[in-house]
């Protein structure tokens, strides 16, 4: 399967299924749904990690990277979820940290001995526990070692070792070429699920990498040396997304596709979340043309370096980190934002639980670091049953959010928000002018054309037209084609497919 064809299903473990009843998620859950995950249309997954940790950063603190965590199962219930989804020619992601781990982690205990050792310059230690530079984040006085160990934010993840670009005190810094430990470490952890089966991975913070790098000139080649070092090694051939949000500088990289992140500045933020620099609404709830003007700039700029580069973009319903759209737009307008992640140029990627319209509770305090994204990280809804079918514990990982609707009250309605999905993600496959790179903007708020295909999303309060001469693929709301002529009400939507 050609990777501009996949359509990504994130999967936040802890919170899926849980078939032990200790009130977590786990792998065996994942693999009871696969007939589920398949049948709306996904054809890969992206699981958050599931190696073992403290759970201080939602298991993106890393204690051992060979090993999934108890809560979760085993390491043969990984390899039987791979060989399961392999048997459907699925593709399943991993969560890769290249940037940090735990430290509770044991090579990076080992770095911290008072005595030099193979691990010394596999982690960023500075040369005196009193040399604190408030330029990088140092922690002093946790470990024997005579100096700080740099984190890339929170203080019990250590930073893995790249090197820097621009060198200011190289009593410890070292240049990104010679950075091998660091390297070497993050390579074998690919190469033991890639030989495990695992297509790929999507990379947390993949331009973090090397420090002092405002360019990105080291990351982009320290991400290129990575990749090629693993295929030296015999690796077969895998994909990455990356957390990066800049396609000009992951694309270089060599990342298959690239994140566009719910960053203030980005185009899906624009459509599906703004709410701030002086704008009330996305554009999905109030149309204005100033946020149109700047939305319609950013897609063409990311569009431009995906094609320049030969990459994709990877859009987003939303993930573990940020608030689901549904606490922005109602159940119509979520629609429409779906219609357009599924008919844009590169490989989407949907949120657990978006498929059915689940809100983030912000009233959750934090759990497991989650802090103020702990509310979008709640259980699966499932069914009417216990725990909304998601597991018979009486203490669930986090309280299952009760004013949501479940699964099965979905699957009963034909025009529900799952289902719509589930016809978007058919229309997507069924048509291949969806994957290509072409893409141009139609004199029609919002309008573009996929090759033949033309899309049209009404954002303005009242009625527009628009002529084209084609048949009717889709259409969402009070959408009318008569005589060449589409006629769309507010927030309605149709895809035609014009005649050549």
């Amino acid at each position: 399967m050609k990777f501009k064809d996949l359509i990504f299903y994130e999967i936040y473990p802890n919170s899926y299924l849980d078939t032990n009843g200790d009130g977590f998620g786990d792998l065996q859950g994942i693999i009871s749904k696969l007939d589920y995950i398949q049948g709306l249309g996904f054809n890969a997954i992206w699981l958050n990690p599931i190696y073992t940790s403290p759970f201080k950063d939602g298991g993106y603190d890393v204690s051992d990277p060979y090993l999934v965590d108890k809560r979760f199962g085993t390491n043969d219930d990984l390899k039987e979820l791979i060989e399961k989804m392999h048997q459907r020619n699925m593709v399943l992601f991993l969560d890769l940290v290249p940037g940090h781990v735990s430290i509770q982690e044991k090579t990076f205990l080992k770095s911290s001995e008072n005595v030099p050792n193979e691990e010394y310059d596999t982690f960023i230690w500075n040369n005196n526990v009193w040399n604190y530079n408030p330029k990088y984040r140092f922690i002093s006085g946790m470990f024997d070692r005579n100096g700080c160990y740099m984190v890339n934010f929170f203080a019990h993840q250590a930073a893995i070792n790249y090197g820097f670009n621009e060198i200011d005190d190289p009593s410890y810094q070292i240049p990104y070429k010679e950075a091998k430990k660091g390297r070497e470490y993050i390579e074998k952890i690919m190469k033991f699920y890639l030989d495990m089966g695992v297509d790929g991975f999507r990379c947390d913070m993949a331009d973090s990498l090397v420090k002092n790098d405002p360019s990105k000139k080291a990351t982009i080649w320290t991400w290129k040396k990575i990749r090629e070092d693993l295929y030296k090694q015999g690796v077969k051939k895998f994909y990455m997304t990356s957390e990066w949000s800049n396609p000009h500088r992951s694309l270089q990289a060599g990342f298959d596709s690239d994140f566009v992140l719910d960053h203030h500045d980005n185009f899906s933020h624009h459509l599906f979340r703004q709410g701030e620099n002086g704008f009330t609404a996305p554009l999905l709830v109030n149309y204005n043309s100033k946020l149109y003007e700047m939305f319609v700039k950013d897609v063409n700029k990311r569009l431009l370096a995906s094609k320049r580069f030969k990459g994709q973009l990877s859009l987003i319903s939303g993930n573990h980190d940020t608030w689901r759209i549904a606490n922005y737009l109602n159940q119509e307008e979520l629609k429409l934002a779906y219609l357009f992640l599924f008919t844009f140029p590169g490989v989407p990627y949907l949120y657990y639980g978006d498929e059915i319209g689940m809100h983030t509770d912000t009233s959750l305090p934090s759990f497991e670091g989650g802090f103020q994204r702990t509310g979008s990280r709640t259980p699966m809804r499932w069914d009417a049953s216990l725990n909304a079918g998601f597991s018979t514990s009486e203490k669930t990982f986090l309280p299952t959010n009760k004013g949501d609707t479940t699964v099965e009250e979905e699957e009963r309605d034909p025009s529900s928000l799952l289902n719509v999905i589930k016809e978007l993600i058919a229309l997507r496959k069924s048509h291949e002018e969806f994957t290509s790179y072409d893409f141009h903007f139609v004199d029609f708020p919002l309008g573009y054309k996929r090759k033949d295909i033309l899309v049209l999303i009404n954002l303005k309060d009242e009625e527009a037209s628009y002529s084209v001469k084609g048949n009717i693929l889709y259409k969402l709301g009070d959408a009318r084609y008569e005589n060449g002529e589409c006629h769309l009400a507010k927030h309605a939507a149709i895809v035609i497919q014009e005649e050549k």
